[in-house]
């Protein structure tokens, strides 16, 4: 927010070379509307601040803020496509799968599988806190077949039943040291930590083996396809063998897409209700000062009315000068939310997640849309109004 308001406060100093910049090309078309438009706006430099600023920080608040979530969310997407390597995923019920449903996926010809459990682990930090961390238990050696965990130091086939494995935001994480942890049933135990995972976008949890995690059951088996396996074939005994086991058969893209996070309803109902606000306000202030700036200007309107523009040409001419100012502020407040994305997608990167700034053009289109509407509309009815009285009665008006 300091930083779209501190590039609102710099409008008048930003809009003379984005007005120059955006209007060049219609400047040099045919005629002298683009060159009128060009230089009314740069020549009022107050009018066009004060209708470019408000468009500024409702369009860099609309990309910074659907930008922001949506860009976390790819994060967290791409995170979870680096992590999984399999090619298909059974998933469990709410009771998971039992050992006969293991072993009966396990025996379909052509594959490697991973059973794994859901679990938590409970570390004491600072002697007073009691952190809870989500934590999946499989077997090292076919956990490396079927994923490929972000570690930054050890490695994953060094976990063993007596170590974990563990993301930098534990405050002990520094491999071959050992950590006390509460297991999912609340026994306690001391555990080696074989290898650590970046912290990335917070789902990263942290990995032991079956044998520390007693009473989970197996609610997910990834498989992954042994060399020179026929998929079809594969795929079609597997989605026989999840449907006797009560579980659901999904492709890795499948899989991927159904875990996709997405913004929560709330989350985006709280998002739309602040850009309803500053989209509101927007409004109020672009109807304001260009209804005012309108009125005082039915003098210059009656000269050009003298100097044989049509009422058509001049209403027009108005009509470009507000959507040009509300192009300025569009570009701008595109800017501003670009460089906030771009922070984000750099703090990312500290957590070691590499993915792309994700920027809501659609919201971003719409906004300036309703923008430019309300800004023609206010620009557009008084200079109609003015121009409904003679000219050269207008023009006799001092200023």
């Amino acid at each position: 927010m300091l930083f779209i308001v501190a590039f609102a406060l710099l409008a008048p100093v930003l809009v003379r070379p984005l007005v120059r910049l955006i209007a060049w090309l219609p400047a040099r078309l045919p005629g002298a509307g683009g060159m009128l438009v060009r230089e009314n706006a740069a020549a009022d430099i107050r009018r066009t601040a004060a209708v470019a600023a408000p468009v500024l920080v409702t369009v860099a608040l609309a990309g910074s803020l659907l930008g922001t979530t949506a860009t976390l969310g790819e994060a967290k997407a791409t995170e979870m496509r680096q992590r999984t390597t399999a090619d298909f995923v059974i998933a469990g019920g709410a009771g998971g799968f039992d050992r006969a449903a293991v072993d009966r996926i396990r025996s379909v010809p052509g594959t490697e599988v991973c059973a794994g459990a859901a679990t938590e682990l409970h570390v004491l930090e600072e002697g007073v806190a009691l952190i809870r961390s989500d934590a999946r238990a499989a077997d090292p050696k076919a956990l490396a077949r079927t994923a490929e965990p972000p570690l930054v130091a050890g490695r994953l086939g060094d976990l063993d039943d007596d170590s974990v494995i563990v993301t930098q935001e534990w405050q002990r994480h520094t491999v071959g040291a050992g950590v006390d942890v509460w297991l999912g049933d609340g026994t306690r135990k001391t555990l080696r930590i074989a290898a650590v995972m970046s912290t990335g976008t917070g789902d990263n949890g942290a990995y032991v083996t079956p044998a520390n995690a007693p009473g989970a059951p197996v609610d997910r088996i990834d498989v992954r396809l042994a060399p020179g396996a026929d998929p079809t074939a594969v795929a079609s005994a597997l989605a026989e063998a999840a449907r006797q086991a009560g579980g659901r058969f999904l492709t890795r893209e499948q899989w991927l897409a159904d875990r996709h996070p997405g913004t929560k309803r709330t989350t985006r109902l709280g998002f739309l209700l602040v850009l309803g606000i500053a989209l509101l306000y927007t409004g109020i202030a672009l109807a304001d000062t260009l209804v005012m700036a309108t009125t005082d200007r039915s003098r210059e309107l009656a000269l050009l009315r003298l100097a044989g523009a049509t009422r058509w040409q001049v209403l027009r001419l108005v009509a470009g000068e507000s959507l040009l100012v509300v192009l300025v502020g569009a570009v701008a407040g595109s800017v501003v939310a670009l460089l906030n994305l771009a922070g984000i997608r750099w703090a990312l990167g500290l957590l070691h997640v590499r993915s792309g700034i994700v920027v809501p053009w659609d919201v971003l289109g719409a906004t300036v849309g309703a923008c430019a509407a309300l800004a023609v509309a206010a620009a557009v009815t008084p200079a109609a109004s003015a121009l409904r009285r003679s000219p050269a009665e207008r023009a006799g008006v001092q200023d």
